[in-house]
């Protein structure tokens, strides 16, 4: 199954009915504490957007306002131009697959994928065939009369998935539902969850703090932060792009370098850094207080032409081995800032404690105000 997903076109090109889910200026409270502060998002028909975020940023608790599982303070939630601000969550159609999967231990495989059918009052018959159709579509048909306790992780995440889809919701949503499952077997499901949803047309939200997960599936991805979206776009607009610090951190590797811009021009900037004069792309006054941004595999080693790139020297203090890439940690001069090199081949000369000159191009460099501020 994973393999036939392996040919789907690229998520970026989908085309997507805009405004389907449409959340408006929502805000959540809990006692004191503000969750989510007038937050918005809207989601394209059968467009898939993950809700990107470390524990406690809001994104359960946005999801959680969408099935109707809690009330926003303020704020309204529309989808498909139905405004479903206070309709209770069995009313909205909206299927939602949990982190536990939520299978009922008492009844059959089958029986479980029914249950929500059952609940609509869909006939008998046309019951049976909607569960063999819902089976089939995650291949799970052999298990139908299995107990849901005799299935591993992956298939009862299968047939939760399964339960879920065959009511045909209007939209999907899915609370880190491969939290419980291996690596490899998680990366499995990634891609044929993907496979399925995309081929069934189906307006899904996904919750994960796992940011390669978000990358491999989604549409777009929602970076969340304290609350708020700090970013919203395509997995490549958010990994090669990010419009903020936070996003670049989050999102990915990077390398970190702390500086004060020292002057620019034609909307290049050079900043003074422990490894010397860097140069970027960005608008900022001179003096203003900066972090440059560099992803590991954009850093190559040896000197490159001065008018496209930059050239600093520092001193190996690590030799991380992933197998077909190894990942270089250079010495710093002050807190927060890192150098991080990926290289997929390591010259034999490089170990802990060897002076290397490695080099990135201009375009490459990410220039954001320094935690505190800085000015533009």
């Amino acid at each position: 199954m994973s393999q036939q997903a392996t040919a789907l076109p690229p998520a970026a090109e989908a085309q997507h009915e805009p405004g389907y889910l449409a959340v408006s200026n929502v805000t959540k409270r809990f006692g004191a504490a503000t969750v989510l502060d007038s937050l918005s998002l809207s989601v394209g028909r059968a467009e898939f957007v993950s809700l990107l975020g470390p524990s406690g940023c809001g994104k359960t608790t946005l999801l959680r306002l969408i099935a109707g599982l809690l009330a926003p303070d303020q704020g309204a939630i529309e989808v498909g131009g139905r405004d479903l601000t206070r309709v209770a969550a069995h009313r909205r159609n909206i299927g939602v697959v949990f982190q536990n999967y939520a299978l009922f231990p008492h009844l059959t495989v089958a029986e479980n994928i029914a249950y929500g059918l059952r609940a609509k009052g869909v006939p008998k018959a046309e019951q049976a065939k909607k569960v063999a159709d819902a089976l089939g579509l995650v291949r799970m048909e052999a298990f139908a009369d299995r107990a849901v306790t005799a299935l591993s992780g992956g298939q009862q995440q299968r047939i939760a998935v399964a339960r879920a889809v065959v009511v045909e919701p209007s939209l999907l949503l899915l609370d880190e539902p491969f939290s419980a499952l291996d690596r490899k077997l998680r990366e499995t499901m990634q891609i044929e969850l993907r496979h399925i949803l995309r081929n069934l047309g189906i307006t899904s939200i996904f919750v994960t703090h796992d940011q390669d997960e978000a990358l491999v599936m989604s549409d777009r991805i929602a970076v969340m932060n304290e609350g708020r979206i700090e970013h919203l776009g395509t997995p490549s607009e958010v990994y090669a792009r990010p419009k903020s610090l936070y996003t670049m951190e989050f999102v990915g590797q990077s390398s970190r370098i702390g500086g004060v811009v020292t002057g620019g021009r034609d909307g290049i900037v050079e900043i003074d850094t422990p490894f010397g004069i860097i140069r970027a792309p960005g608008h900022f006054l001179t003096g203003s207080k900066v972090v440059v941004g560099v992803r590991p595999e954009a850093i190559a080693a040896g000197e490159g032409p001065a008018g496209e790139y930059n050239t600093v020297r520092g001193t190996v203090a690590e030799v991380i081995y992933f197998g077909s890439r190894t990942l270089l940690h250079f010495r710093t001069a002050q807190d927060g800032d890192r150098l991080h090199v990926e290289l997929n081949r390591l010259p034999d000369t490089v170990a802990p404690g060897v002076e290397m000159t490695v080099r990135w191009r201009l375009d490459d460099s990410r220039v954001f105000p320094a935690p505190g501020g800085a000015d533009r």
